[in-house]
């Protein structure tokens, strides 16, 4: 059996702005002078006004009001300061923490696709021997699979949540990072361990840049000024909004239509700011009915579903996903050789999932799941998305196969 490679997570600052004619004026500087420009009564621009303080005031003095400045505009809730510099930063991080990551609305990230790349390594805290041979069986059989003409696209649905992403670029400011902050927060999230690790241990590469801007109480000010939008969280402990409408889901279909009617228990969970909850009402138009349309596919499939970020959607648990433990296989596998071993290996990380796992510890078990498990999700389509966006693109020949058939039956019913 080959050896692999298991790693700890890694990030660091990839850009960090500065301006090409001040040697002092950054992020935090753009952020806070940008902003005063609204009030100021002369109508001087940002610079003029940052110039006029660093003449008025000491070093020391200066900061404090701009880290005063800076609370001021956190719990006022006045989010639209916060987007006004961006930073870069890279990851090496598990599939699992991307799937989280990747599934907000802004920042924005580029990665290496596993539908071309040739997936090799994994990150994981673990370094227990049944976690790193199921990790092999899992390996062993993607690299049997892709060498004899499997294409990369289809063979990855064996890999587990724990396989490397390397290089993830992504481009952020304060408020995308708070909206990460606050799911990560919620009383409905079950992360893993190590995703939470390595999102705050890029804040505090950032604070180390300009502790006035990047700490948590500035995103704590915003979260409690109800800043924020919603994302469809698979790490969430339960939606029981879209396991209701699976319930009764026709699963023999490519994608169903369904409607729902608005009770007491879900309005009062999307006023508490509970994702799971408001990522379905969005769904809807009213406070009365969400409708819109059913469907289930591979981790894989999700993780490009999610980038068509302007359609509305809501998922199920990974967690619930897994109880349930339908398996996507690819039709490529299907009519080969491997079908029997992708089964068989299927249900033996499922296992040790459920062994490791239990009741408590659902949240670092999770890397074990591979990409093939079967995940429902709830979404919507407007105007746009029937025209331009969703449909057209997903139709596609290039599109990946599962999103396709479903777009394509969308396509039939219009």
């Amino acid at each position: 059996m080959n050896e692999i490679t298991v790693k700890d997570p890694e990030v660091d600052i990839s850009e960090y702005p500065s301006s090409p004619r001040y040697d002092e004026w950054g992020v935090k500087e753009a952020t806070v002078y940008n902003t005063r420009i609204s009030g100021d009564p002369d109508g001087r621009s940002a610079t003029d006004i940052w110039k006029q303080k660093r003449e008025d005031m000491s070093r020391e003095d200066l900061r404090e009001d701009e880290e005063k400045f800076l609370g001021f505009l956190s719990e006022r809730g006045h989010i639209s300061a916060f987007y006004q510099s961006n930073v870069g930063l890279v990851y090496e991080v598990p599939r699992s923490t991307t799937l989280f990551l990747c599934s907000f609305d802004f920042p924005k990230y580029l990665q290496q696709s596993q539908r071309y790349t040739k997936a090799r390594d994994f990150i994981s805290y673990s370094r227990s021997q049944e976690v790193e041979e199921i990790f092999k069986k899992q390996s062993e059989l993607y690299n049997n699979m892709i060498e004899n003409e499997i294409p990369k696209e289809d063979a990855r649905y064996i890999l587990p949540l724990g396989t490397a992403a390397e290089h993830i670029h992504q481009n952020t400011n304060l408020a995308g990072l708070m909206n990460i902050h606050r799911v990560i927060k919620s009383e409905s999230s079950l992360l893993p361990k190590i995703t939470e690790d390595i999102f705050y241990k890029s804040v505090e590469k950032l604070e180390e840049k300009d502790p006035e801007l990047f700490n948590e109480k500035i995103m704590d000010g915003l979260i409690e000024a109800d800043k924020g939008y919603p994302v469809a969280n698979m790490f969430s402990d339960e939606n029981r909004w879209v396991n209701e409408v699976l319930d009764d889901y026709d699963l023999d279909k490519p994608v169903g239509e369904f409607r729902y009617t608005v009770d007491e228990r879900l309005k009062q969970r999307a006023e508490d700011f509970q994702d799971e909850a408001l990522t379905f009402l969005n769904l809807g138009d009213s406070l009365e009915e969400v409708k819109g349309y059913i469907t289930s596919m591979s981790i894989s499939a999700w993780h490009q579903f999610m980038r068509n970020d302007t359609v509305k959607n809501s998922i199920e648990s990974v967690y619930d996903a897994a109880e349930r433990g339908e398996m996507i296989v690819p039709p490529s596998i299907e009519k080969s050789n491997y079908e029997e071993n992708y089964i068989d290996l299927f249900k033996e990380s499922m296992e040790l999932y459920r062994k490791r796992g239990g009741s408590e510890n659902k949240g670092e078990a999770v890397e074990l799941v591979p990409h093939g498990l079967d995940l429902g999700i709830a979404f919507s389509l407007d105007g746009f998305n029937l025209i331009k966006g969703f449909l057209p693109d997903r139709t596609q020949e290039a599109a990946q196969w599962e999103i396709r058939d479903i777009a394509r039956h969308i396509e039939k019913g219009i």
